[in-house]
């Protein structure tokens, strides 16, 4: 039995054999293999298998079936790169005029800036501009996501796992272009900082009433990557929970660390506890945003004395101080205002920051407010939670269209810096006020000529008019037509500085200009030089491209908006038409 079916294996293997003898390089190795086999499976009683989809058989060669697997490898190859595809996105998506826009954000060591083109609505290029802080070796990683952009037409893609940093800058670069959304990506340098345990800056204790009204409510604050939103819930008068609702720029292991610090916070019925450590930056986001939810919850007999005593603290400081809760807003008076640019300033103080101050332009055209600029000494905490955050910036539109700080709402969470705005606005506005006693005292000089009958005094009347007469009309011969009514007519050499914002990502610089003025308007802004390197002339010419013509068919800068990626030579550019203005009143 053992020898028929050995003798049968044999004969079988030696046709096989025979059939690929013929391939050449395998014609001795082959004999060999099959009678290997063969011993081992009549000697184990191994039962052979059903044949696999591409193994030999009789009929079959080898050529076919190197093409086979062949086949296989360019199969799997393909559904491998399918489920690793983008999803191709829609044309015609992106709601942005045709053209070529620039914007930066924060990558590994510093900006990343890029062009960003579109067409019919379609992103057809993302362009490199420059990244002197990558590592070339992760940023050709991080570049993926450009291609991955351009396929989905959305900004709206995965980070390049190893390339997170860069990858990040390259995204926040191409929102800032098309949408000017200002990205709070970090470097790695300032996430290492951040992530050291105790190097972020400590949150100051508050006073606290230790009781609020029931209901829930919601607050925000700065994070390690962005911004941090809670909810708070209060019930009988304490906080019985709190719930992180958004912290997207948040890394996970670190973010865990801070949440630690909420049932601190829920059992000590206070915000007043320590940062958790090694995710200090990312707690300080979360207590900011508790405190500022529950602002809108404070309640209390002990709260309103709190008040009261600042109040009265802050009525022994200068007419220019803020107060956190007098909001001290005034209301255009009857009369108006005159026309012209005024300035006007205020401290902002409290017992949990640094004192800074505030100052205010304020232009008054038509006897009505036109504009409002703010600027402030605020540095570090003070500028990036108060002063930089969007609702305090959008203050000035709101005092325009109300025509002064009477019903404009202090900012929920940066009340202090508010009632700056409000008081160094006020103090502008009280030095454009008309004079109403000169108008008083031409009504009374009206009143007595009238009531003058003698004829001496009719006939010195009539003897002054005819010589105001004769001396008006001679001045009217003598006045220039072309000339304005404020301002006298002349090109005007003016030099601005550039300041960096918040971000102070670049040194000042001079920017200087030739504006001409004629007939209250300026008509020609010419030679536009800066003082400065490539890259801060780069973004000197993107304002004047985008500002230039507008102030001259405006007549001035009043409501000509700055162009995004070049905000501030946009406003130096601005404030080098004030001075020109300044330098030309009669």
């Amino acid at each position: 039995m053992m020898r028929e079916k050995w003798k049968k294996y044999v004969e079988k293997f030696k046709s096989l054999g025979d059939k690929v003898s013929g391939v050449k390089g395998i014609t001795a190795v082959i004999p060999a293999v099959c009678l290997a086999v063969l011993m081992v499976t009549v000697l184990t009683g191994y039962k052979t298998p059903q044949a696999k989809k591409y193994e030999a058989s009789e009929t079959e060669d080898i050529s076919q079936i190197k093409e086979a697997l062949a086949k296989e490898s360019t199969a799997a190859m393909a559904e491998t790169t399918k489920k690793n595809t983008t999803k191709k996105g829609k044309k015609g998506a992106i709601d942005v005029k045709d053209g070529t826009y620039k914007g930066s954000a924060n990558g590994y060591g510093g900006k990343v800036t890029v062009n960003v083109t579109v067409s019919k609505k379609t992103m057809t290029a993302i362009d490199i501009v420059s990244a002197p802080g990558e590592t070339d070796s992760f940023f050709n990683r991080a570049k993926g996501v450009i291609d991955e952009m351009l396929t989905a037409q959305s900004t709206d893609v995965d980070v390049v796992s190893g390339a997170t940093y860069s990858s990040n800058g390259i995204i926040g670069a191409v929102k800032n272009a098309l949408f000017g959304t200002e990205s709070n990506n970090a470097t790695a340098a300032a996430a290492n900082a951040g992530n050291a345990a105790g190097s972020a800056p400590s949150v100051s204790k508050v006073s606290e009433s230790g009781t609020w009204k029931d209901g829930t409510y919601t607050g925000s604050g700065k994070g390690f990557g962005g911004t941090i939103s809670v909810k708070v819930t209060v019930k009988d008068g304490k906080i019985s929970a709190i719930d992180v609702t958004s912290a997207s720029g948040e890394t996970a292991s670190y973010f865990s660390k801070a949440k630690g610090i909420i049932p601190k916070m829920i059992s000590g019925q206070t915000t007043n506890v320590d940062a958790a450590s090694g995710a200090t930056y990312s707690s300080n986001g979360i207590i900011t945003a508790v405190r500022n939810a529950l602002s809108k919850a404070e309640t209390g007999k002990s709260s309103t004395k709190k008040k009261k005593k600042k109040n009265k603290k802050n009525k022994k400081k200068n007419s220019g101080s803020n107060s956190n809760n007098n909001n001290n807003n005034i209301a255009a008076p009857a009369e108006g205002y005159e026309d012209g640019t005024y300035t006007g300033s205020a401290a902002c103080s409290g017992e949990q920051f640094k004192e800074y101050s505030v100052t205010a332009n304020v232009t008054i055209k038509n006897g009505k407010i036109s504009a409002v600029e703010i600027s402030s000494t605020a540095k570090g905490t003070n500028l990036k939670q108060f002063m930089s955050r969007d609702e305090i910036k959008n203050l000035p539109s709101l005092i325009v269209s109300k025509n002064g700080t009477s019903g404009v709402d202090a900012v929920s969470g940066a009340t202090y810096s508010s009632h700056a705005i409000f008081n160094a606005v006020n103090d502008a506005l009280s030095k454009a006020k008309k004079n109403s006693s000169s108008t008083e005292k031409k009504e009374e000089t009206t009143t007595e000529k009238k009531e003058e009958t003698t004829t001496e005094k009719k006939e010195e009347t009539t003897t002054e008019k005819k010589e105001e007469t004769t001396t008006e009309k001679k001045e009217e011969t003598t006045e220039n037509p072309d000339e304005g009514k404020n301002y006298k007519n002349g090109t005007y050499k003016v030099s601005v500085s550039c300041e960096p914002d918040e971000d102070e990502d670049f040194d000042p610089y001079t920017i200087s200009m030739d504006i001409t003025i004629k007939k209250d308007k300026i008509t020609e802004i010419s030679n536009i030089t800066a003082n400065t390197n490539s890259t801060n002339k780069a973004y000197t010419n993107d304002a004047k491209k985008g500002m230039v013509s507008k102030i001259v068919a405006n007549g001035n800068a009043d409501g000509v908006n700055t162009v995004s990626g070049a905000t501030c030579s946009s406003k130096a550019i601005k404030d080098a038409c004030q001075k020109a203005f300044n330098a030309a009143k009669k």
